[in-house]
């Protein structure tokens, strides 16, 4: 597990296949709505699952500590559809609603 500047995370292993989906994802969204409206460097993402977020400043290393007594169990997990979601943090959490789903395979 990982303490990031805003959450703890798991790295989803290997990383490629969410990356391609991703990237597949992202594309299409730019020729429906523009590619200068697609935001944010896709090298820039690194596929993971959330396990908190923080939300208030303070020390690391309470965290730190507490993630490394963990040993995650690898899972094998199938991604059968990809959400389009509308995200905001206007309460000071992650929000989102779904805008469109689309099933894979």
């Amino acid at each position: 597990m990982v303490v990031a500047d805003e959450a703890i995370v798991m790295p989803a292993l290997p990383a490629e296949p969410v990356q391609r989906l991703r990237a597949a994802t992202r594309t299409v969204i730019g020729h429906v709505v523009g590619e200068d409206q697609v935001p944010e460097d896709p090298s820039r993402y690194r596929p993971h699952v959330s396990v908190a977020h923080l939300t208030a400043d303070g020390p690391s290393e309470p965290y730190v500590q507490a993630v490394r007594s963990v040993v995650p169990k690898a899972v094998a997990v199938t991604i059968d559809h990809v959400d389009l979601i509308e995200t905001h943090r206007d309460r000071h959490m992650y929000e989102w609603q779904v805008v469109a789903r689309m099933p894979l395979g």
